[in-house]
């Protein structure tokens, strides 16, 4: 019988997942990826009148040119939360504040 032990080979997703945790980078790649989800989600309409966005300490930050839809996604600021961590997969974000 062979000493040494076989393992599994594992997925590179996994590497990569593990490298990022060892690397400490973990916060800074999950709001990256938030953004990215925003831009998924907010579709066309709304991605014409996003000046910017950004993540902070768990906020993301949507500055946008129109006070008639920072109103009104103000006004549905936590189903658009719940969506976005929904497609991330997990909480990243508390709060999205419309600027």
């Amino acid at each position: 019988m062979d000493s040494q032990r076989q393992s599994a080979p594992l997925a590179l997703g996994d590497l990569v997942d593990a490298a990022i945790d060892d690397l400490g980078v973990r916060v800074g790649v999950d709001q990256s990826r938030a953004i990215e989800v925003w831009h998924d989600i907010a579709g066309p309409i709304i991605a014409r009148v996003t000046e910017r966005v950004w993540v902070r300490r768990g906020k993301m930050y949507v500055e946008l040119n129109s006070g008639t839809w920072r109103q009104e996604l103000h006004m549905h600021r936590v189903q658009w939360r719940d969506r976005l961590n929904e497609k991330l997969g997990k909480r990243i974000i508390s709060e999205i504040v419309f600027r």
